[in-house]
């Protein structure tokens, strides 16, 4: 129950031309059709000679998911919970720093100005550097004989401006990816992308767990600590020059206006989204932070058996994912969301019931959350992105993922201030029952918005104006 409410990156809008009617391509995924590239070169021949800069950028692109696994693991599930062991810090600051990736949420809209004035590549390159670099000062804490109290507010601080980065950053990736992944496979490539990135944060998942649980049992789990904060900096590094070696399709960039950012709200068929990502972003944040202190507490599993959970999670996922995208292109994701969403809801349950001498359990969660949480992520990023026009796609997709964040980054410092007087199983009992009920949300999705065109992605769409 300790996964994040925001999906991995995945497809959205496309901006290349669509097939000649001279030839025109099977569905990929059918028989003969083995790469996303095989596209491009069943078309006219002056379209053809975009397809190996495209396949050099999703390529790179690939690479950088990876890469941004590695950074993300470094200041994960594990990584938190133990520094906020390291410092003493309380269940609240603990429930805070949970909440700070996912509060700076707020940060979507103005970031719109930001992806419009500098750019789409240039803004996720410039402000993902910086918050993948900005988090190293914290390595030094171990070494430095200051006040717990000090060290407490650094580590808020940097973090905290990390997280806003990562926003800004994300908004104009969003933009950008856009622009660069066609409509026809992003169900497929992302599918894949996403499954690799996952094994990915499996290994380094798994691996710092190890460390930090090595660092326990040896009195050293600072050093450790300022390791991991390094080896984070290293690989966003990596990221940094991964990301300038995709390309950047030249298109229009429109700053919105205030009267806009109202446009999301008045579509009828979006408020049901936002609904559901309110719903399931308030679902996890309760859950997020008191998993792991449970893991540590109650079931007595250790740093190992946080990062665990994760690790299964997500070599499932690997599994799981690409079948999600190609169940997203063919059937639309309102069918998925809520199969994977209700799914999800049930299994958590079991760390309601989970005890010490029963914390199979958790492993049971973790099975059925890996076979759905792919699903549920892709569906639940593409949905947003595809009900909007093209022109105002950045606005809806800023908004849906602020409404989650938002949503989950207020909960979980409920949580964190709640667990004091309330117990961690009726928290985590309530999660499990906040999530049922964003399954039923998602069942109020209207089914008119949606298309089952395999060749059009199957993603909702606005009625014509």
């Amino acid at each position: 129950m300790n996964e994040a409410p925001l999906p991995a990156q995945s497809s959205i809008t496309p901006s290349l031309p669509p097939p000649s009617p001279l030839v025109a391509p099977r569905p990929f995924g059918a028989r003969g059709r083995s790469h996303p590239a095989s596209f491009f070169r069943r078309t006219r021949a002056g379209r053809a000679l975009r397809a190996p800069s495209l396949r050099r950028s999703l390529a790179a692109c690939t690479a950088e998911g990876l890469a941004a696994e590695v950074v993300g693991a470094c200041f994960g599930n594990a990584v938190l919970t133990a520094w906020a062991v390291e410092l003493g810090a309380s269940p609240l600051l603990l429930g805070v720093l949970w909440g700070f990736p996912f509060f700076g949420q707020l940060f979507q809209l103005p970031a719109l100005w930001l992806t419009a004035h500098l750019g789409r590549k240039r803004a996720a390159v410039v402000t993902h550097a910086l918050a993948r670099q900005i988090t190293l000062p914290i390595a030094a804490l171990p070494f430095l004989d200051v006040s717990l109290d000090t060290k407490r507010a650094v580590v808020v601080g940097l973090f905290a401006a990390s997280s806003l980065l990562s926003v800004l950053g994300h908004n104009a990736w969003l933009a950008w990816m856009g622009e660069l992944v066609p409509a026809r496979v992003r169900g497929a490539y992302f599918g894949r992308r996403t499954a690799m990135c996952a094994g990915a944060a499996t290994i380094a998942s798994l691996v710092i767990g190890a460390s930090l649980d090595a660092g326990t049992l040896h009195a050293s789990l600072g050093y450790v600590l300022a390791a991991v904060i390094v080896v984070r900096s290293i690989a966003g590094a990596v990221t940094t020059w991964l990301m300038l070696e995709q390309h950047d399709p030249a298109s229009a960039a429109v700053a919105p206006t205030i009267a806009d950012f109202a446009a999301p709200l008045a579509d009828r068929a979006f408020r049901t989204l936002l609904g559901y990502r309110a719903t399931w972003g308030i679902a996890t944040g309760l859950s997020a932070s008191l998993s792991a202190v449970y893991t540590l507490r109650a079931l007595g599993l250790g740093f190992v058996g946080v990062a665990m959970y994760s690790a299964g999670v997500a070599v499932l996922r690997v599994v799981t994912t690409p079948l999600w995208g190609r169940a997203l292109d063919r059937s639309g994701g309102r069918r998925v969301l809520v199969a994977c969403s209700a799914g999800a809801a049930v299994s958590s349950l079991a760390w309601v019931f989970a005890t010490h001498g029963s914390a199979w359990l958790i492993a049971v969660d973790a099975l059925v959350s890996g076979l759905l949480l792919g699903g549920q992520e892709l569906a639940v990023f593409t949905l947003p992105l595809a009900a909007a026009p093209s022109a105002r796609r950045p606005l809806y997709a800023a908004t849906s993922v602020m409404v989650g964040g938002v949503a989950y980054g207020g909960a979980s410092i409920v949580a964190g201030a709640l667990v004091e007087i309330v117990s961690l199983r009726n928290l985590l009992l309530a999660a499990a029952v906040t999530r049922m009920v964003a399954a039923v949300v998602a069942m109020g999705i209207d089914k008119a918005e949606l298309t089952g065109s395999g060749a059009s992605g199957a993603y909702p769409r606005r009625r014509p104006s």
